[in-house]
């Protein structure tokens, strides 16, 4: 079962962003199909406020390791992260049942 990375960045970080954005970019290639989304979080001004990634491992520790060495982590843009278990329940418009 997946977990989610979800994370807000501290404000006013867009420049030390911008410069770790490659990095962070190589750094999800880096783990392929274990990531199953992942993308930014914006404001109503479309301005980036953080990012989610859905990382598929059933290991909260993995996960964590994977939040943590993250560049935008690393780089020091984090003011919040969450790692949270997600069970898919709805995709795609339909109801998939209780597993």
């Amino acid at each position: 079962m997946p977990y989610l990375i979800f994370a807000i960045d501290f404000p006013n970080r867009e420049a030390i962003r911008e410069a770790n954005r490659q990095a962070h970019r190589d750094f999800l290639k880096k783990y392929g199909d274990k990531i199953l989304a992942s993308g930014a979080l914006l404001d109503e001004d479309e301005k980036i406020i953080g990012g989610i990634s859905l990382f598929d491992t059933d290991d909260w520790h993995e996960a964590k390791l994977f939040a943590d060495s993250d560049p935008y982590a690393s780089a020091g843009i984090r003011a919040e992260t969450k790692i949270i278990r997600w069970r898919k329940r709805w995709w795609d418009g339909s109801f998939l049942g209780d597993k």
